[in-house]
């Protein structure tokens, strides 16, 4: 059944993603330059928090109207210090998770992404609602 394919069928492998070292002009630049709406952070490919286009552009707003002049540019900054641009609560799911319980989590907490992990907590992919809708749209085309 098409519901319990496996998260790792569908998923993308080839993640971008950010260090706590890198800037936040970086992952900013990634969103843009290769169309995704969020990227991982990573510490030594252990997920550790997530950077959506939201959370971006809503700090990148506060920033205007609070800008300090003790950290300069801001978008040259790094991730480590400005860590409120991250979501630490990240609802990962696992490889061999199935589409329904991807589907599920995602509903039930109104996300458009779930990091995969492995039980060591690395990073192997994610998987989008894009990512998603594809596969129904190929399944589809398929009958």
């Amino acid at each position: 059944m098409i519901l319990y394919t496996k998260v790792e069928e569908i998923m993308t492998k080839d993640v971008f993603s950010v260090e706590l070292d890198d800037t936040i002009h970086k992952a900013d630049e990634i969103m843009r330059e290769e169309s995704v709406r969020q990227v991982p952070v990573i510490d030594e490919n252990k997920l550790i928090g997530l950077i959506t286009e939201r959370t971006l552009m809503e700090y990148s707003l506060r920033q205007l109207y609070d800008f300090d002049d003790e950290f300069g540019e801001i978008g040259y900054n790094k991730i480590n210090d400005f860590q409120d641009v991250m979501a630490k609560n990240v609802r990962i799911i696992y490889p061999e998770d199935s589409l329904h319980k991807a589907l599920e989590l995602m509903a039930k907490y109104k996300t458009d992404c779930l990091p995969v992990v492995d039980w060591n907590n690395n990073l192997v992919g994610i998987i989008t609602s894009i990512d998603i809708l594809l596969f129904f749209r190929n399944k589809l085309s398929e009958k």
